[in-house]
């Protein structure tokens, strides 16, 4: 990879942690607050929060203690693992706010 890249790279990389993924947390709070998927309920947002976020700790962990080089083939496995950190600390974030949030959907 080229090093003038970078810069895109890690913009891209920063939107995703900092846009991406709250905006990720909040469809999935949202989706608990009107009591949908109807099999959920808090206790499968809690677990669903752990089993999520515990993976996407580990890779983002995994990542930050690789030290690879821009140079070589191993910094585009770097950047997935990263990015699928990213997505799993999204779907966990949102699963715990829909510990909070969810409600019985209401049948009519």
């Amino acid at each position: 990879m080229d090093p003038r890249y970078l810069p895109i790279v890690d913009g891209s990389l920063l939107f995703a942690l900092f846009v991406g993924a709250p905006s990720i947390s909040a469809a999935i709070g949202y989706v608990a607050w009107k009591g949908k998927p109807n099999g959920f309920d808090r206790e499968r947002y809690g677990l669903s929060a752990i089993t999520a976020g515990a993976p996407g700790i580990a890779l983002m962990v995994c990542t930050q203690r690789m030290h690879v080089d821009v140079r070589t083939p191993q910094y585009f496995l770097q950047l997935a693992c990263f990015a699928l950190g990213v997505v799993l600390l999204g779907v966990a974030g949102g699963c715990f706010v829909g510990v909070f949030t969810y409600r019985r959907s209401q049948t009519s």
